[in-house]
Order: C-alpha cells, then structure tokens, then sequence
C-alpha cells in the first residue's frame, strides 16, 4: 500500500469514527432534550461534517473547493464556539465576555471567508493575518473549556473526572494537530508528516468517545476505582447506623461523596431529617419542587449555572435521598443516576435494619423492666413469706407447748368434750408448725447457692432411704433401685428432692398389703442426659388434676387419710428448675403414681444467678 491509500484509508477511518461519535451524541441529546447536551452534540456534529466534507472534497475536485473553504471554515468555528457555549451553559462565563467571543468568532469567520473567496488574489499578508486568526480564535474557545474541564475534574466522581478528562485530551489533541498543520506547512508533503497526522487524528477519536458516550464496560471500570469506598459506605449504613437520624446522615454523606453532587437531603416520613451543603429552608424549597414534579427522577432547578436534583427513593419506604447536582452533573450524571437507585436499596436495608434494632430494643427494654418488677417483686413475696412464717414459729411453740402441758399434767380434770377440744388444738397446732417449716424450706431455696459438683445418685438415694426409715416401720415395703448414673448437681439438695419423693410414695403407699417403690433412670430420647424416676403402686391421683400436683399447698387427698402440708412437691419442682431441669407426673387413682425428672448443668449454671 502507497502511502497516499494508506493516509486516505487512515482518514476515512477517521471520518467514520467522528460521523458515529456525532450520531451517538445527537441521540443521547435527542432523549434528554437538554441544553447543555445540544451543545455538545453540536460540538462533535460540526467536527464529523468538516471531515466529511473534506472527504467530499476529495471526490468532487477543484470546483468544490472554494463551497468547501467557505462551509469549513464556518463549521469548524462553530464547532469551537459550541463547545464555549457548553462551558458558558454550566459555568456562565460574564455576559460582556460572551458577547465579545461571538463578536470576535463572527469576525474571525468573515475575515476567513473573505480570504478564501479571494483566492490567490488575496494579499499574503492578510491571508497570513486571516490563519493566525483562525487559529487563535478556534483554539482559544476549545483550549479555555478543556483546562475548565480539566481543573473542574478534580473533585467530581471517578466516572465524571474520567470523561471530563478524555474530553479535555481529545480537543487540545485536536488544537494540537491543528497547530501542527498551520507551523509545519512546508513539510507538509512530506510522507512521514501525513502519515503522523492522518494517525494522530484518529487517535483523537478514542478520547472523544470517552467524554461523550463512554460504553457501561469503560464506566464499570472507571469506577472500579471506587468500589472500596462504596463497600465502605455499605458496611457504615448497613451494619452501624444506630438510629434513624444517624443512618440519615451517614447515608447522604456517602451519596454527595460518591455521587459528586454538590448538596443533599435526606427525606422521611414527609420530614427532612439531614441535610448536607444547605439550610433546612433551601432543602425545603428543593422538596417543594420536588414533590410538584412527582414521578420523575431528575428535576431541573434552573439558574445560573443550572442545578438538578436527583431523586433516590427508598424502596419499601417514603423515604428518599435527594441530591442536588453540581454544573457538571446535568451533562455527566445519568451513570450516577442508576447508581443511586441501587445505592437507595440498600439505604433502605439499613432503614429496616435501623427499625427492627429499634423494636428489638424497645421490646427488650419492656421485658427488661418486667423481669425487673417480678423480681422487686418475689423479693418482696419471699421476705414477707420468711419474716410471717418465722413471726409464726414462737407463738406456735407456746401454743403447742400449753397444750402439751395441759394434756400430760390436767387432763384427769378436763371433761371428756373438753379434752377432745384440747386435742385438736394441739394437733392443728403441730400441723401448722410443719406447714410453716415446709413454706420456710420452700422460701430458703430461692436465696441458697446452688454448689454443683459430679455426684453419685446411687448414694444420695441411700442416705435419702435412711432418712425415711421410721415412716417405713415395721410394713413390709418392696425397694427395688435399678442403675442410677453419676450427675451434676447440688447432693445436698438432689438428696431433698429423693426424700421428698421417696417419702410421698411410702405415705401413699402404706395401704397396699404389698407395697412396692422403684426407682431408676432411663435415657432421654433428645440424647440430653438421664431421666430420673420414683414409682409406686399406692393410692394414685387422677390425671385431670396433674397440674395441681407442684403447687405450693396444693393436696388431691384428704389429710384425714394421708397426712401433710403439700408443699414437699413444691419443693421438688423449685429445686429441679433451678438444675435447669423439668419435673412430671403419670398416675391413675388406686394403681400407683410415676414421678419424672431431668437435671441439666448448663440450665443449672444459667439459673443460678438469678436465684441466688
């Protein structure tokens, strides 16, 4: 390939790319209708018909030429105002300064228009002056705007500084190809010089496409730059936002910052809960208008430069984040835009998080209070239980021990009614001394430490027989004791709950010719530990009333027939709670009775601070 086809392929490559560039340009214009974006697509569109028209050139010959000078040259310093104008409508330049660039392009524009109808005719001194005005004017409207872009990059978000950047790259390469083209004049023929200057403006189009329609690939990677300070932002909304009003605040830092926006409140409950870069009233103004264009995403707040605000609502909620772009946010913003709307989901997962926390702490605040006040509230009970039963003890002594008297040294001089009554003073007056021993036992295991240890249960159930003895007498009683494993608990009171079983099944076994008790221990079907149990095959109880069974003076037989306070059960179930066990009885009335229970250490060591 020669290098006139090489330099010719090399710009209509070039050509190509600046017409797609332009069409991508003008859609994106099309579908926004914004101003700023007109002057944009303008910018690039003017570019693409000069190198289309130079390319027509070629093709038309020498009588296109002069149609071609004039329509060049016009278009090309339209290209370079239209991009002036893009920077006047985000960053206003002085309305005097704007009237004198227009004035100095519409000259510069007339005096280029002039020199090329005049031909060769037309002196070398103003042909001279004519393209040094023609490049200074041109470069001066796209060099100024390009630095502006540059400078105005620093602070924006990474995907906004990247395609302001390319932008600026892309038109001082284009200054630069012209300055080329104007200072190296006779080398131009040279090979070499066409071939670099065909490549470098190709190499310009990569940056233009940057700045105007960089693809979702470019921009994905653009921000990857950001992607810690966005997991950042997640882990700080999500996992630490305390309260409402704190997330709310965090939440619009992280979206001004990540954003590029310039100001912002956060809306919730039709209430503006923070704001960042403003007063209440501004942000109040903003909701106002806001709310008078519902429905759409972004809102144009006009002035000079223009502001939008973009709305991020929260789904699930009625809350939104509300940002209030900058200059640049307008033209560069719409990947910012669907950002947001990802940003406001998890915004939203924080809110929940923030509410259920909330409920979560009110619910435990209110049972905390409750445990409280049944606590305040056992004390209480268990004291005055203590200080009246043990009030009670010293007039039942002198009461028992009257009557006592009375019987053994007077009772020759009692009638026999008389007599009878002493009696069942004497009698009731014993019964309640046991009553108020038994309610004194039950009160002292609510404040006894519990002093667990690995304890052999075989030898508990022994020292727990000896005890009961005496009930047992001189009545033949079967005792049949079958493997009983180790277990941790309290011997001193894994004994109390034995002797209390024990005993009830010798008391209400007593009538049975044959009486027979047996105790052992199965497995758990759980796998938690062994099941305890004491069986007998007395007198029974009906099943209706087993819940009765544990409660304090609670008695299914009459105590003519079996005597007793009813308060020994009470006791086995108070001590087997606090093991962290549970307790539980079968039985059927005259076929004997089944007594259950559990143990459970680490139930033990959790109930032990509560009941010591």
């Amino acid at each position: 390939m020669t290098t006139a086809a090489l330099v010719a392929a090399l710009g209509i490559a070039s050509t190509v790319a600046f017409c797609v560039i332009a069409a991508l340009t003008i859609r994106d214009w099309l579908a926004t209708k914004d101003t700023t974006r007109m002057f944009l697509a303008l910018a690039i569109g003017c570019l693409a018909t000069v190198s289309l028209l130079g390319q027509a050139a070629k093709l038309l010959g020498h009588w296109f030429s002069g149609v071609n000078s004039v329509l060049t040259i016009t278009i090309f310093l339209g290209s370079g105002l239209a991009l002036l104008l893009f920077r006047d409508s985000v960053i206003p330049l002085a309305k005097r300064t704007r009237r004198l660039v227009l004035a100095v392009v519409a000259a510069t524009a007339v005096l280029e228009i002039g020199v090329a109808l005049g031909g060769t005719g037309t002196p070398k001194a103003l042909q001279l002056a004519g393209l040094f005005a023609f490049v200074g004017v041109w470069s001066g409207c796209v060099g100024e705007p390009s630095v502006r872009l540059w400078l105005a990059a620093r602070r924006r978000t990474a995907v906004q500084r990247a395609r302001m950047r390319a932008l600026s790259l892309g038109y001082v390469g284009i200054i630069a190809i012209l300055l080329a083209a104007v200072f190296a004049g006779s080398l131009g023929s040279n090979p070499v010089v066409k071939i670099g200057v065909a490549v470098a403006t190709l190499a310009i189009v990569p940056f233009l496409y940057a700045g105007f329609v960089p693809p979702a690939w470019l921009r994905r990677a653009w921000r990857d730059t950001e992607e810690s300070k966005f997991r950042q932002a997640t882990h700080d909304i999500v996992l630490f936002a305390s309260d409402r009003a704190t997330l709310a605040g965090r939440a619009l830092h992280w979206a001004v910052r990540l954003s590029g926006a310039d100001a912002g409140f956060f809306r919730s409950e039709g209430t503006i809960i923070a704001t960042l870069g403003m007063t209440a009233e501004e942000a109040s103004m903003i909701e106002s208008a806001v709310s008078a264009a519902s429905g759409r995403q972004v809102v144009a707040l006009g002035g000079r430069p223009p502001r939008s605000a973009i709305i991020a609502p929260l789904a699930g909620t009625d809350a939104a984040i509300i940002l209030v772009g900058g200059p640049f946010t307008p033209v560069f913003g719409s990947d910012e835009q669907a950002w947001l709307q990802h940003y406001g989901a998890l915004v939203s997962t924080g809110l929940d998080r923030v509410r259920l926390v909330g409920e979560l702490e009110t619910k435990v605040a209110e049972v905390t209070e409750q445990t409280r006040r049944l606590e305040a509230a056992n004390k209480e009970l268990e004291a005055f239980s203590y200080s009246v039963s043990h009030d009670l003890r010293a007039p039942l002594r002198a009461i028992s021990g009257y009557s006592s008297v009375l019987l053994e040294d007077y009772a020759s001089a009692l009638p026999e009614e008389g007599l009878g009554y002493l009696k069942r003073v004497k009698e009731n007056g014993d019964h309640m001394g046991h009553l108020i021993d038994d309610l004194l036992a039950f009160s002292r295991l609510s404040r006894q430490a519990l002093r667990l240890q690995r304890v052999q249960t075989r030898a508990v159930v022994d020292r727990a027989l000896a005890q009961l003895a005496p009930a047992i007498g001189g009545r033949h009683v079967e005792l049949v004791i079958g493997d009983l494993p180790d277990c941790d608990s309290d011997p001193a009171l894994l004994e109390q709950v034995f002797v209390n079983l024990l005993g009830n099944a010798i008391k209400y076994s007593r009538k049975q010719e044959d009486a027979r008790i047996v105790v052992g221990a199965s497995q758990d079907d759980a796998g938690a530990g062994p099941i305890f149990f004491v069986k007998d095959n007395g007198a029974g109880f009906d099943m209706r009333y087993v819940d009765k069974l544990f409660g304090v003076f609670q008695r299914l037989h009459r105590s003519d027939d079996y005597e007793g306070t009813g308060v020994g059960l009470a006791i086995v179930q108070r001590i087997v709670s606090r093991h962290g066990g549970r307790v539980w009885a079968e039985g059927k009335v005259n076929q004997g009775a089944s007594f259950y229970f559990t143990l459970s250490s680490g139930g033990a060591q959790w109930q032990q601070p509560i009941a010591a």
